[in-house]
This record gives C-alpha cells, structure tokens and sequence, in this order.
C-alpha cells in the first residue's frame, strides 16, 4: 500500500543522475561474458521503462502522474498529507521521481550497450530506441531533458538540451534506431532474445513499426510549433515500407509484472484507485461497448467512476465507485493497436499526406480500438450519442453537466475544432489505460473536455480549465548538476513550476 510503496518508489533503486553508472543492479562483468548473453540482460532491464511493471514505479509514474493527468483513473488521498498530484499540489520531494528513476534506468544499461557493441548492430539500436522512448516521456513532464550531451564516464554534470533541439536529435536518433532495426529485422538475431523481450518476444520487425509509431508520436507533439517539420516526419512515418502498429497483433503489451499487474494492485488490492468519472461519462453516453472491458459495475449496478482532485473520499464510500477490470496476471499497455490510426486522422484533417482521408483513417482508428479490446462495434460510427451528465455516488457536490457534446459519428461538413476534438476524444478511449498520450494531447489541443479537478489546491497558479502543464525539475539535480539545471529552467521561459507551459503545449 501506499504508505509503504511511497517510500520504496521515492527511495528505490536509485534517485540521482549520477547513479547513472554505479546501479548495484547492473550485471558483473562476469555475466556480461559473450555479446549477446549480456546484451540480453542489459535489453531486459530497460524494457520496462515503456511500461513500468513494478509496482512501486508504476504507482508513482503511471498512477499518480500518466493516469491521474491523462483523466484514466482517479486515486484516493489516504496517505496523511494535502499535497497531491490530483489536486495540483504534489510535494517537492515527489516530482522529481520521474527523472530520477527513469534516466538511471535508461543509462546505466544504455552505456554498457554501447561499449559492449561499439555504438553499432541490433542490441546498440534497440537501446537507443528505448532511451529515445524514455527520453520523450521525460521530456513531457520536465521540458528540457538531457539527451546529445550525456557522454557516459564518470561525469553526471551533464548538459540540458532546450525543446527544440532535443526533437531534432531525438528524430536523428530514432531514424538510426529504425534503419538499424529494419535491417536486423531480416536476419535471426532477434530470436535470441525471444525470452527477455517482455514486449515483442524477440520479433525485432515489430519493433520496427515500434520506432515508426513513436516517431508519429514525437511528430503530432509539434504542430503547433514546426508544422513543418512535424508533417515530414509524419509522412515518414506512414510512408516507411516497416509500417506502423495498426492492428491488434502489432500492439506493445507488456509482459513484465513482477508479482501481478500494477495497475491491480493499485487500484483494487490497495483499494488507492478507480477509473475515472470523465471516462465513465463519456464512454456511458456513448453507450461505447468498451467499457464493460476496462471497467467493473459500481456498487448499485452502474459504470461510475471516481472524480478526479477529490480531498478526499471517504473510506466507505470510495470502494463503491468502478474499479479497472485489470487482473493479477494481464499485460500493462504502451502503444495501442488503435493510435497510429488516430494520429494519421489528425495529420489528414490538418491536411497531410497519411494515407487516407480523416474520416476514414478516423473511423478505421475506433474500428480497430473495437477490435483490440474485444467489443463489438455495431452502429458506434453512425451514433450522434453525447457524453452523460455525472452522477456521483456518494457526494452530491461531486455531480457536474457534461463538458463537451461532441459525437462518434464523423462529420464532414463540422469545424477543424469539432473534428480534431472528436479524434482526440476517440485517441484517448482508445489508449486506455495510457494516461500520458492523453495527458499530453490535452496540453497541446485542449481536448478532451475534461471535468475540472473537484480541488485545485496548487500554489503556482495552476487553473482548473488547463491542468497541471509540468512538473519542477527534479531536487536531485539541483544537488548534483546545479550549473546545468539552473541554464534548463532559463530554457523554460518561465518559472520552474507546474504552471508553465512545455514548448509545445501552448494551444488550450
């Protein structure tokens, strides 16, 4: 439970940049004896970082941050502090753990990678994919992150990289990755590591379409700040003869659960999170046939979900409200089959080339979210159904109209706005439950139209109607790395609070 899990997440395996390589997890160099046997090992170890299993990281990365931000599920402050990521306040001591157990995380096996390949073959590109991937996450809650200066050694004063020139490195990066990947996808080496790869099993093609899908993503991040460089990639990215993840086959689950799935255990064993009420009042009102997979009934029989920045429900009534489905043994998500698709309706509906028009990638987008989770799509394309009212369980003052009427049918003749608000909304029930897509299309779009925070409690000026926008930078690095970090918050171009915008997310 929480109380407990806090400690270990906040004081875990490592909490500074320097840590980067001295990780007492790190394999002797008595195992790394032969370059696969240890390339094994060091792959294996950065996996999660695309879904975090363990229990303690994913409570702290994805619950409290990902799925609280991107409106997926709603946790429940029982931990004897009014500082809270849900209503805008979390304690300085709990920000930085992104940085802090992501980058160690990456690097220490990024390193060894390196050296062990010479900064070339499968292994050598495969990591620089996960770093790109874990990179770009880390990015969304910070800003400016550390990327084409970080040199390994001994030296953990490393170099802030302002927005735009991480994205230019970062596309440089994963356009190497993916031709290294491409490549080795025709021989036999993937096979290799078919039982450490809690993702793909060794099918490195998969992984290709991985780094195409993640190169969509990184382009849909700027069209509001280089259209122009977001469409080139963008078209790339469906042009490339790799592919993309577009059906449910190709989508990025993840295996590695030490112990049972995270989310629940969060949500139902320690009883510290439900699905969200912006969840349950969109997908009821649509009468979307999803949700009877990613959501339990509530106490009277209902699909209601829990508020979001509640301080806080009470212990008898909070377990009334909707749990997730998940189980013990299911795989955590990280790319859906069905988010390609909506990026490319987005590009074509901003008048790019991705293969199709935006209604019919749109369309083909929620045909195969359906699919994935198993629902049966019947006259859904056709609906002009709106989101629900809310009705709280327990709280009266929790009940709140609807934000938004838009609709699942696509409408030719609608607004750009009405348009990209429906693929946004469509994006997001899609992703289920990977709250940090959502969290940032809600920063660059405004959409979805979400339920303000029942308490905003936030002291940087964080307003109900556009959310949480960052977090500060990390304590640890003012410790450690002071010169660098205090040039990355003059890259901000504002304060180094929760209230300032990333460069990209500037629209709502």
């Amino acid at each position: 439970m929480l109380g407990g899990s806090l400690m270990l997440g906040a004081a875990g395996c490592t909490d500074k940049f320097e840590d980067f390589n001295t990780n007492p997890k790190a394999p002797t160099e008595e195992q790394m004896k032969g370059d696969y046997a240890s390339t094994a090992t060091l792959i294996a170890s950065m996996i999660p970082v695309v879904a975090q299993g363990q229990e303690n990281n994913y409570q702290m990365l994805d619950q409290m941050i990902g799925c609280e931000f991107g409106r997926m599920t709603s946790a429940k402050n029982q931990w004897g502090s009014n500082a809270y990521y849900a209503t805008y306040n979390p304690p300085i001591g709990w920000v930085g753990n992104m940085f802090d157990t992501t980058m160690p995380m990456v690097y220490t096996p990024f390193f060894q990678i390196r050296d062990i390949s010479g900064g070339e073959g499968l292994t050598y590109h495969w990591a620089n994919l996960l770093r790109i991937f874990a990179t770009v996450r880390v990015s969304d809650c910070y800003g400016p992150t550390p990327f084409s200066m970080i040199g390994g050694g001994n030296s953990f004063q490393v170099a802030y990289d302002d927005m735009p020139d991480l994205y230019n490195a970062m596309f440089d990066e994963i356009d190497e990755a993916l031709a290294g990947l491409k490549e080795a996808s025709t021989g036999t080496g993937g096979s290799l590591f078919a039982d450490v790869d809690y993702i793909y099993q060794g099918d490195i093609a998969k992984w290709a379409k991985f780094a195409n899908t993640l190169k969509l993503r990184m382009a849909m991040r700027l069209v509001n700040v280089n259209p122009t460089l977001a469409q080139t990639k963008a078209e790339e990215c469906v042009n490339d003869p790799a592919g993309l993840i577009s059906d449910a086959a190709d989508a990025a689950w993840s295996t590695f659960i030490p112990g049972g799935n995270a989310l629940h255990k969060v949500t139902e064993l320690w009883a510290e999170g439900r699905i969200s009420a912006d969840i349950t009042s969109y997908m009821n009102g649509y009468n979307d046939p999803r949700l009877e997979k990613y959501a339990k009934a509530a106490s009277d029989g209902s699909f209601t979900g829990a508020r979001s920045g509640v301080y806080h429900y009470s212990n008898a009534d909070f377990p009334s409200y909707s749990l997730t489905i998940y189980g013990a043994n299911d795989k955590l998500l990280s790319i859906s089959a069905s988010e390609s698709w909506f990026c490319r309706a987005e590009g074509a509906l901003r008048g790019w080339n991705m293969g199709g028009t935006a209604k019919e990638l749109y369309e083909q987008g929620v045909t195969v979210s359906m699919k994935e989770r198993g629902a049966d799509i019947g006259n859904y394309l056709s609906s002009t159904a709106k989101p629900a009212d809310y009705v709280a369980l327990d709280n009266a003052s929790y009940n709140i109209s609807a934000q938004s009427t838009i609709t699942p049918a696509y409408d030719d003749n609608a607004s750009f706005e009405t348009n990209l608000e429906r693929i946004i909304v469509q994006k997001w029930l899609g992703n289920f439950p990977n709250g940090w897509e959502s969290w940032a299309d809600f920063r660059r779009t405004g959409y979805p139209k979400w339920f303000p925070v029942v308490n905003n409690l936030s002291t940087d000026g964080v307003t109900s109607a556009r959310g949480m926008r960052r977090l500060a930078f990390p304590q640890s690095e003012f410790n450690t790395n002071e010169s660098n970090i205090k040039q990355a918050v003059g890259m901000l171009g504002g304060a180094d609070n929760s209230a300032t915008d990333l460069w990209w997310a500037k629209k709502n």
